[in-house]
């Protein structure tokens, strides 16, 4: 782009294409340095000029442009305003360009290309409205988070004992360490009985004669559950005495002997020969937590330089914190546990005689049509296991003593018992018995719902991590389903999760907001909205996307939280926000696809004839993107052709207007292989003209005059080779190229409009 052509606003579209003319010829040329096979080029008008209008009254020649340098009124304002009856913007609609993290919307950009378009005497169409992509997942997810817990304001603060065994009744000496003598005999706990307060019992420290050191002669009192940081605050009280009066030192250590910071509390204190209370406030400094944290306080007990015992009860050290309001939750462990993904890491089925291990997810066998594990046992098994069925936590070891909450739905093409083992991984025999041990499960759908406590048998040493089913207690041929499977175990939350319905009335009011704001910004000038971007899933052609299926940590499905009449919902909004009059389209990919017949193009037909069955949603037409590729390997080519082809007939057997939304073309070798926009031949270049040529012919040949929308050229100029490029990057998309000179695909895509 040429930034120091300075390009001023004319009073109308004529002065503005004379101005153009001056200021911004390269748009309407071909480069000079490519000499005359190019020059045939400049012969060419502007592409909006190529319509007929009298045959195609409604149709929009479309053209794809970044608001913020249409906005600046340079040269792509002047091609946009010479080429093009209607814009789009790639990004700046979208919902994540006007709305931040926080939920804030801010649709300035979006105000101020409508009315630079609409003083052109250009249409605008909207894209998008609703999309899973460029969305904003964090303020969207916080939303659905949950009502968090109130904390009573008058509330102290919360005292969580450290420490184990500190009264010294019990044996547990893991949190209290002696070291006794000249420092050479190790650590040694003492606790003797009748020694404590009030005669119990207590931990004895003996101290030698002579030391050479303070810490000759230490007691511990450590942690080793709690690893102690700078800024923690806590509580440390004990109760002390000692045969003879003396000092001591107080350090912080890591573990009990590796030693951080020679001074732990703020002061110390001198032992008596009767019982006195000790208690020190305090928070964990920097230099006490060292660089990895501390867990213990060490006591020297050399001070006094003499043989001497020292005594020890009652001790706590307590973590202080701020009181924090928790529920106790079930956290399910098993992913895709409703089988709408394509994960079975925690699914894992065993077909008959035990031949290794094989999860199948059908299509239509779950619960209410949705998709189940089917496992297949054979007739002449020799054990009930050799068919199983195993529920796997990957990353969960269930311990012995873990409460857990088990739910599944199953069902048989025969009805059958099926006995549950405990397994560590899939396979791997505990025990024969868990949940309840036996199962009947009949022709129906039936419901496994079952709270227990792993035993230490069904854990085993070393815990376990799977259920197994056994499904060969039936020797007969059968099918078995399973669908909706949870393992949970049993957590503390600091949020009341939502229920299903409060979190689809959440985002249907943060939907409401953000298609509101975005009519309200638009002004009643943008008439053509993208309804819904891109609702079709790539894996299930026939089914919408959802997060378990497609997955992407920044997308947002919509549809995952409102069900698939999500679309309804955004229609209806649409029409009340923006008018009756507004055009709504369904967008997306993939729809002249050859690998798989059409296919996508088929399900979205199907999905919007299920969204308009209602008798009150409307949709108004269909856009396919069409980011095509030419194929150099000729019978690909071919095939490439005939599907779109067949995919023009079944949109306009809708009788929905039909828009190629974002048009753009690549080009692959014979192996398929993608050619940079630096390696493409003459050749090449006009054999992608031809094929702009036959797309654009053929859409005007096979789709009726009243529903022709119109086209839109995604790639107006080539792509960058550069980091920053992030569609295409490197390819020859364009009609110009990365300089606004015109290629051989500009007299292509002419002459389709044409009709040559």
């Amino acid at each position: 782009m040429k930034q120091n052509k300075i390009f001023l606003l004319a009073a109308t579209v004529l002065t503005l294409a004379s101005c153009a003319d001056d200021n911004f010829q390269d748009f309407r040329t071909a480069a000079p340095e490519r000499g005359a096979a190019y020059e045939y080029l400049n012969s060419y008008s502007d592409l909006k000029t190529y319509v007929d209008r009298a045959a195609s009254p409604i149709f929009k020649l479309g053209g794809a442009t970044s608001a913020n340098e249409f906005n600046k009124q340079e040269l792509v304002y002047a091609l946009d305003v010479a080429n093009f009856d209607e814009l789009v913007t790639g990004n700046d609609f979208k919902y994540s360009s006007c709305v931040d993290d926080n939920g804030q919307m801010n649709f300035a950009t979006v105000t101020n290309f409508v009315h630079n378009a609409k003083d052109a005497g250009l249409d605008l169409y909207g894209h998008t409205l609703v999309w899973h992509s460029q969305q904003r997942p964090t303020y969207l997810n916080g939303l659905i988070a949950g009502k968090k817990i109130e904390v009573d304001p008058n509330a102290g603060p919360v005292h969580t004992e450290m420490l184990v065994n500190g009264d010294c009744e019990g044996d547990d000496v893991s949190c209290l360490v002696g070291k006794d003598g000249d420092g050479g005999g190790g650590f040694q706990t003492h606790i003797v009985d009748g020694a404590g307060v009030d005669g119990s019992r207590c931990v004895k420290v003996h101290a030698i004669d002579n030391p050479s050191q303070d810490w000759d002669t230490q007691f511990f009192i450590t942690t080793p559950g709690h690893v102690w940081q700078a800024g923690e605050q806590y509580h440390f009280a004990m109760k002390v005495r000692a045969d003879k009066p003396a000092g001591t030192g107080i350090q912080a250590h890591g573990a009990p002997g590796a030693y951080i910071h020679w001074q732990m509390f703020n002061s110390g204190f001198n032992f008596t020969t009767e019982w006195q209370s000790l208690e020190w406030d305090g928070v964990i400094s920097a230099d006490q937590a060292g660089s990895n944290g501390m867990q213990t306080v060490a006591f020297n007990l050399n001070v006094l330089k003499e043989e001497n015992n020292y005594y020890f009860d009652d001790m706590s050290w307590e973590l202080v914190s701020e009181p924090q309001g928790s529920v106790s939750l079930w956290e399910n462990q098993v992913v895709n546990g409703d089988c709408e993904g394509d994960d079975v890491t925690c699914l894992v089925g065993r077909d008959g005689g035990g031949g290794g291990d094989k999860t199948t997810i059908v299509n239509g066998a779950g619960v209410d049509g949705s998709r189940a594990v089917r496992v297949h046992s054979i007739a002449s098994a020799a054990q009930d296991w050799d068919t199983q069925f195993f529920v796997y936590t990957p990353n969960k070891v269930w311990k012995e003593g873990e409460k857990y909450q088990f739910k599944m739905m199953a069902r048989a093409d025969k009805a059958a018992n099926v006995s549950v083992q405990s397994h560590t991984t899939p396979g791997a025999y505990i025990f024969w018995s868990f949940l309840a041990g036996n199962y009947s499960i009949g022709t129906d759908w039936t419901a496994i719902d079952y709270e227990g406590t792993v035993s230490a048998d069904q854990a085993g040493a070393n815990g376990m991590q799977t259920i197994a089913f056994n499904l060969n207690v039936l020797r007969e041929d059968n099918n078995y389903y399973f669908d909706n499977v949870e393992w949970n175990i049993e957590v503390e939350a600091d949020r009341i999760p939502l229920t299903e319905e409060e979190k689809r009335d959440t985002l249907t009011w943060a939907l409401e907001n953000w298609i509101k704001g975005m009519m309200e910004a638009c002004e009643g000038n943008v008439k053509a909205w993208d309804l819904v971007n891109e609702p079709m899933s790539d894996a299930a052609p026939t089914e919408l996307k959802t997060a378990a299926r497609e997955g992407g940590d920044d997308n947002f499905y919509w549809q995952d939280y409102l069900g698939k009449d999500y679309v309804r919902t955004a229609a209806r909004l649409a029409r009340q926000y923006g008018g009756n009059d507004l055009k709504l389209f369904i967008n997306d990919y993939n729809l002249e696809a050859a690998y798989n017949h059409n296919a996508k193009c088929d399900g979205l037909i199907d999905m919007i004839k299920y969204w308009e069955s209602d008798g009150v949603t409307k949709i108004d037409g269909i856009g396919s993107q069409m980011h095509v590729t030419y194929q150099m390997n000729p019978d690909a080519q071919k095939r490439n052709e005939e599907a779109v082809v067949n995919m023009l007939k079944k949109l306009a057997a809708t009788g929905k207007l039909v828009r190629i939304s974002e048009l753009d073309m690549g080009i692959a070798d014979k192996d398929g292989n993608t050619i940079k926009t630096v390696d493409v031949t003459e050749e090449q270049h006009k054999l992608m003209a031809g094929y702009y040529t036959f797309i654009v012919k053929k859409y005007f040949e096979i789709i009726p005059a009243a529903q022709r929308y119109g086209i839109c050229v995604w790639g107006v100029t080539d792509s960058p080779d550069a980091e920053n490029s992030y569609w295409r990057r490197g390819e020859p998309i364009g009609l110009w190229d990365v300089n606004y000179y015109r290629k051989h695909t500009y007299a292509g895509f002419a002459d389709g409009l044409s009709g040559k």
